[in-house]
């Protein structure tokens, strides 16, 4: 698990850093996603040049950083080419983006679900055409698919929740702001974290709020549920660029109150 405490607040110098790595946040992962493809294009070895599509969901800094180092890997192939398709966080123009790679006839097809439920056909039928299809980071809500490449992300979710019980000392009001609610790891890591609190009645999660895994969206609603719920200790982000706007938003609060935050990822980048 990687995990990125701040104590935020008025006072910005009480902020605290702690974090755990994970193999599947650096290059390790991308170099994975491009062994798999060329594993899985090798069955066709007649043919002499492989075509990788690539369905992200978003656009994000992370995504940003998988897919340079796709980039990066597949200059080293003069018989692979790839093509990288973003979402922006919209399902409807991921399904379009994989129907172009299955009339494109691609060689394999690597899929970061935006949403489970309006996603999963799309893919089933790209299986189904007997194109590859290795699925990462988010699932999709069936088993047609060759390989998925992720995290364990219920765990993640009650690794975080025993944490927080143990920062809290076993009692204290906390927020959750989760990634978009469609996503496979935002319920997994919902659903991980409540069910580790359950062991913990002295903590009380007052609400849970759909940030949609972007900075902005996560800083409006913070700043708007630090108001609603002064008494807060800690807010539960399940992205590290949510955690980072709940702490800018902690700054604004009046008060002074410090509001420990805690998120998910690491993000890159001096100071963070």
């Amino acid at each position: 698990v990687s995990l990125c405490l701040h104590a935020a607040g008025r006072h910005a110098r009480t902020a605290r850093k702690s974090y755990f790595t994970n193999p599947l946040t650096d290059c390790a992962m991308k170099r994975l996603l491009l062994f798999s493809a060329l594993l899985l294009t090798a069955c066709h070895a007649s043919r002499p040049h492989f075509t990788v599509g690539v369905s992200q969901c978003s656009d994000d800094a992370w995504r940003q950083k998988m897919n340079n180092e796709m980039q990066t890997e597949a200059l080293l192939y003069d018989n692979l080419e790839l093509e990288i398709r973003s979402a922006g966080g919209d399902s409807e123009r991921q399904i379009a983006d994989i129907r172009h790679f299955i009339e494109q006839g691609v060689d394999l097809l690597i899929v970061a679900p935006n949403e489970a439920i309006p996603v999963t056909p799309v893919v089933e039928e790209a299986y189904a055409r007997g194109i590859p299809v290795i699925v990462v980071d988010r699932k999709i809500l069936s088993d047609h698919y060759t390989a998925y490449i992720g995290a364990d992300n219920y765990r993640i979710g009650k690794i975080i929740g025993e944490y927080v019980a143990s920062q809290l000392g076993g009692r204290g009001e906390v927020i959750e702001l989760t990634g978009l609610s469609g996503s496979t790891p935002a319920i997994d890591r919902h659903q991980g974290f409540v069910n580790a609190l359950k062991n913990h009645p002295g903590i009380r999660v007052l609400c849970s709020e759909d940030a949609h895994w972007l900075r902005s969206d996560a800083e409006v609603r913070a700043d708007s549920l630090y108001r609603i719920y002064p008494e807060v200790d800690l807010v539960f982000a399940h992205n590290d660029q949510m955690a980072l706007g709940a702490w800018q938003a902690a700054g604004h609060t009046p008060g002074g109150r410090t509001v420990d935050v805690v998120g998910i990822d690491g993000l890159p980048g001096p100071g963070n």
